[in-house]
């Protein structure tokens, strides 16, 4: 009787584990469509629960069976295409970082996350109304963002690509077309003129991590020779990331250039053969030392176009600026210097450099307020703002009146003339800056044209695209895409021992290791390829096959079940 009651659980428990391997089976089939799902097998263990032991021999007592499940994480399925272009499939043993929503709203409407981190292989994303890169399982795509420093970021967060602003593209050239000054009448030795020069306005470029900055390009002619000038290029904003240059350009008697030449070294820039690219390099040294070095395009050598000398009594370019004028001790500012405009905000301007006793200075101007527009002014050095300056002055605070015309200077009414006092090279001098107003119109005036930059300023975000590094770029109505974040992979020492969760996800446990995370390609994850998606590796045939085996087997199971049922029942019959 105990023999048939062993075998009634025995076939139980059979039954029961090809009830497992059914729903191994079902689940497999069910998911053979299932994005980035991985088929699991069935294995099947022995347990024995004890002996009968005789003088020779062992019986045994009760056997039974468990089934187990397998999980393959480690297959890889089939690249399938997508009609989706933001569709990822990984080649190799990586798996996408994700997150999950937690449905909690917040204050300000935002999306918030749970902390915990999941891992899959469903590369199926696409960007939902928020701008997040999210799954068909609903699972939030993790990466490495960009900061607003252009660089990418350690610590993954969640990829989200709405509302991109485009970053204006770091400046390399610069052009000046103009017409510097008039050719002279004549050009003989004894011939008096009085020397012309040239500023231009301020140009807007821009460095490395798209922050803008201002240059401007000033010309001083020769006392000696009407065709020769000197040429610098200098910090508009003031704050001296330009040091002290100095060019030689000469040109010929039809007002085309001829020549340039470095003066610090004497030695010819570029080549003077009539047609050559005419250029001098202009070096910036902004903050954390970053050096930014651009040309500044002046034409060609013997060209009629870019920067030429007009004909006598043709008509120059003008002048966008202007310095100061030394006189003994007093440095004043041009009558009628308009430095912005009195309904305009955060606006600067500053004074050509002005050379005094082997310095430079010029008069900054920086709008604090717009209403009532007020401005600070101070002397600096435009080449060196440092600790080894060699000009010093107090920052004064003015006033303006909705015409133009200086209210108050320091608090107090304005004394006329309207004086300050600054220190150049040790020397004390009285700075005048009656010259300085508003003008009421719109804007000052100045002519940008002349001096142009090859960085492009603006763009209209129109979408997103990802590239087979995992590099998500912003794509833009001018034609430029820029980086915004990056996909990272993950690998685990045994994959197959993460933790399974709903939508194709997994988590970390012990038995997986931990996670090694970081770009595509890192840690052996593998690569990418745009547009399609991984197929579950559910074997259709195979588990139709296995699904008939696991019927046999379980019928099977309840025929030992009936018949050890009949033995027990003709067992208490015989009692009877």
């Amino acid at each position: 009787m105990a023999g048939a009651i062993n075998a009634l659980t025995t076939a139980v428990s059979g039954m029961n584990a090809q009830s497992d391997a059914f729903t191994n089976l079902s689940n497999n089939i069910a998911n053979s469509q299932t994005v980035g799902y991985k088929a699991d097998t069935t294995s099947f263990q022995d347990f024995v629960a004890g002996n009968l032991k005789g003088n020779s021999e062992s019986q045994a007592e009760s056997d039974s069976v468990s089934a187990v499940t397998v999980q393959h994480v480690e297959n890889e399925g089939t690249a399938t295409a997508s009609s989706d272009s933001l569709a990822l499939d990984i080649s190799g043993s990586g798996l996408f970082n994700v997150s999950k929503a937690t449905g909690t709203a917040t204050a300000g409407g935002t999306t918030s996350f749970s902390s915990q981190q999941y891992y899959t292989r469903n590369g199926e994303f696409y960007e939902d109304k928020d701008g997040y890169l999210v799954n068909t399982s609903g699972y939030y795509l993790d990466g490495y963002m960009v900061n607003s420093n252009g660089a990418l970021e350690s610590k993954l967060s969640q990829i989200n690509v709405s509302n991109v602003t485009f970053k204006p593209t770091q400046t390399t050239e610069l052009t000046l077309n103009a017409a510097v000054g008039t050719l002279p009448s004549s050009t003989s030795d004894q011939e008096t003129y009085t020397p012309q020069s040239y500023t231009s306005a301020p140009v807007t470029t821009y460095d490395s991590n798209s922050d803008p900055h201002k240059i401007a390009v000033q010309w001083t002619q020769s006392s000696t020779n009407p065709l020769v000038w000197n040429v610098s290029a200098y910090d508009a904003d003031g704050t001296g990331t330009i040091a002290p240059n100095s060019y030689q350009v000469t040109f010929d008697s039809s007002g085309t250039l001829s020549s340039i030449v470095d003066n610090s070294t004497g030695k010819t820039l570029g080549s003077t053969i009539s047609g050559a690219t005419a250029e001098i390099p202009i070096t910036a040294n902004y903050g954390n030392n970053q050096s930014q070095t651009m040309e500044l395009n002046l034409g060609t050598i013997g060209g009629t176009s870019g920067t030429t000398m007009a004909a006598s009594g043709g008509t120059a370019t003008e002048s966008q600026s202007s310095g100061m004028t030394v006189s003994g001790t007093t440095l004043s500012m041009a009558n009628d210097s308009v430095i912005g405009t009195t309904t305009g905000s955060t606006q600067s301007f500053l004074t050509d450099p002005t050379e005094v006793n082997g310095t430079y200075v010029s008069m900054k101007w920086t709008q604090t307020s717009a209403s009532p527009p007020t401005w600070s002014v101070q002397a600096v050095d435009p080449y060196n703002t440092g600790t080894t300056s060699d000009v010093s002055s107090a920052s004064h605070t003015v006033v303006f009146n909705t015409d133009g015309t200086v209210k108050s200077f320091d608090g107090s009414a304005p004394s006329s003339p309207l004086t300050t006092t600054a220190t150049v090279a040790g020397s004390s001098y009285t700075v005048d800056l009656s010259g300085a107003k508003l003008t009421t119109d719109t804007t000052t005036g100045s002519d940008s044209s002349a001096l142009t930059c090859d960085s492009v300023a603006s763009g209209t975000y129109t979408g997103v695209e990802i590239e087979a590094d995992g590099s998500i770029q912003a794509e833009f109505d001018n034609g430029y895409t820029q980086l915004v974040g990056k996909v990272a992979l993950t690998n685990f020492k045994n994959v197959d021992g993460l933790q399974a969760v709903d939508g194709q996800a997994y988590t970390a446990t012990a038995a997986s290791g931990n996670a090694e995370t970081g770009v595509v390609g890192a840690n052996g994850t593998g690569t990418l390829a745009v547009g399609y998606t991984e197929s579950s590796t559910t074997d259709l045939t195979g588990d139709l096959s296995a699904l008939i085996v696991a019927q046999e087997a379980y019928a099977a199971n309840t025929k030992t079940v009936t018949t050890a049922d009949t033995l027990l029942e003709d067992t208490i019959s015989m009692k009877q």
